[in-house]
């Protein structure tokens, strides 16, 4: 499958792009997900963030589904 993956903030300046194409297996999860993506960008291993599907922050263990959209967040600052 293949998932849309949207980058912001520090996020997208460590990947040096706001989004791009990612494929997996049907079935994969999200720490999969995230352990291809800081396999793919070695500065995300130390930069801390949140992955969200469908605007929502989700656990680690959560089955990916195709069509979903996925987003790494950097750390909030309130205010």
């Amino acid at each position: 499958m293949e998932l849309k993956v949207l980058y912001f903030g520090m996020i997208a300046e460590a990947t040096q792009c706001a989004e791009e194409i990612i494929s997996l297996e049907s079935g994969s999860s999200v720490d999969q997900l995230e352990n291809l993506i800081k396999g793919k960008y070695k500065k995300l291993q130390r930069l801390p963030f949140k992955i969200a599907i469908d605007k929502e922050i989700i656990a680690n263990n959560v089955v990916l589904h195709p069509n979903s959209e996925v987003a790494l967040l950097p750390p909030f600052s309130g205010g």
